[in-house]
């Protein structure tokens, strides 16, 4: 193998080549040898090894090119949709009655914890959770086994204290008897002394009976007395049996609907621990914490509206029935209550409050620029530089005409669409209308 053989042997198939270029003067014939083309006068020279190292890499770089490119055109993101002739206001704050806001709860006007008075086990319990039950209505039941030997060992002590108390009085009558003939006596022994009939000594003894027969009467009257409180403790006690033995049937204060059932058949009740919880469906209340910087603002009989979480498009018309002028020093708020009207509302929902807060500059939006999304209020922000449509959530105050107040949410200087709200979503390219 010659030296050109050798090099193209000793060339790796993956070496990057250089080209080396050789230049020859042509010869007068003008003539060119096996592997040499003329360019501009001047004779290139490639060995065959270089050649095909060449076209390699070449063919290499293509298909990396190509895979590339695959690769960018899966990347590219589907373009936004585009909503034209969108109408944008600019919010700018404006002067007119400020709304103050307070979240509360709503609760039964009369609600009772209804707990036993005496211990036992629980035999039965007649009612549920949501069962509406009457003005004394039985409730539960409990073991009135021991109750009911104290009524009877009570009543055994009435019947016996009655008995002693009788014995008495025949006493009592018995000493007015012996009084009576002891006065009788002394009254004829006196004048018989007087007429010197019977002597003295006979006199002083029928003195003495007389004395003994009052001190019997008095000692009789005192046994009477004695017998008559012991009747009257007895009695008691009887009355206080009777009333446990009242006690082990639970019964319901008032008219109304079971909100809680704390115990079972075969639990224990404890005189003072809660079973049951009782409120008057009728009447509700909301009961708010309010700022204390609003203290002066509110007394009894100042209007409000009350919005409800649950249908925050209907606002209720209530007015304060209460206020709490303590301020509690960890939340520094004070209590708010208003009476709420009949069937608009249930115990345990969440709302706000809102009351006139005096005059101020407030932010306010078009009605018509409100969506509702996720339970809530919102408005649709258009961004300056990209006109992309942003879904910003507001909290809503009070209502002036066809615009309404907005106490959170977006900021001044905010542009916000009003038009083709149902067209707009989040992340949605906006044309404005110019």
């Amino acid at each position: 193998m010659g030296p050109r053989g050798k090099r193209r042997a000793a060339l790796p198939s993956a070496t990057v080549v250089r080209f080396r270029r050789t230049a020859f003067l042509r010869g007068p014939a003008g003539g060119k040898r096996e592997g040499e083309e003329p360019v501009n006068g001047v004779t290139t020279r490639y060995s065959f090894g270089v050649r095909s190292a060449a076209a390699v890499a070449a063919v290499s770089v293509l298909l990396v090119l190509s895979s590339c490119g695959g690769k960018e055109k899966t990347a590219l993101p589907s373009p936004r949709p585009v909503v034209r002739d969108v109408e944008v206001i600019v919010v700018r704050p404006s002067v007119r009655e400020t709304t103050a806001e307070a979240l509360g709860t709503v609760r039964a006007k009369t609600t009772a914890s209804v707990a036993p008075q005496v211990m036992g086990r629980l035999t039965a319990v007649t009612v549920s959770e949501g069962s509406i039950v009457a003005a004394g209505a039985l409730l539960a039941t409990i073991d009135d086994a021991t109750v009911r030997a104290q009524l009877s060992a009570a009543e055994g002590a009435v019947s016996e204290s009655e008995a002693a108390r009788e014995e008495a009085d025949r006493a009592v009558a018995q000493a007015e008897a012996g009084k009576a003939l002891a006065e009788k006596t002394y009254g004829r022994y006196r004048k018989l002394l007087d007429g010197k009939v019977v002597t003295q000594q006979e006199f002083d003894e029928v003195e003495m009976r007389r004395t003994l027969a009052a001190k019997d009467l008095e000692r009789a009257q005192q046994r009477v007395a004695q017998a008559g409180a012991r009747v009257a403790q007895a009695r008691g006690q009887a009355d206080a049996a009777r009333a446990a033995v009242a006690w082990t049937k639970v019964t319901a204060p008032f008219a109304g609907v079971v909100v809680e059932k704390r115990g079972d058949t075969g639990s224990m009740a404890v005189p003072g621990v809660p079973l049951f919880v009782i409120e008057d469906p009728r009447r509700h209340r909301i009961e708010a914490a309010v700022s204390e910087a609003y203290l002066p603002l509110l007394r009894k009989g100042t209007p409000l509206r009350v919005v409800l979480d649950a249908d925050p498009g209907r606002p209720v018309r209530a007015s304060v029935a209460e206020v709490v002028p303590s301020v509690d020093p960890a939340t520094r708020t004070f209590v708010v209550k208003a009476d709420l009207p009949p069937g608009s509302a249930r115990s345990g929902q969440s709302g706000k409050i809102r009351f006139a807060a005096g005059t101020g500059m407030a932010l306010s939006v078009p009605k018509r620029a409100i969506t509702r999304a996720g339970g809530g209020d919102g408005v649709f922000t258009v961004g300056a530089p990209d006109n992309v449509a942003r879904l910003s959530m507001i909290t809503l105050g009070a209502e002036e005409g066809d615009r309404v107040e907005v106490l959170s949410g977006i900021e001044d200087g905010a542009r916000v669409a009003v038009s083709s709200i149902e067209k707009l979503s989040d992340g949605a390219r906006v044309e404005v209308r110019r």
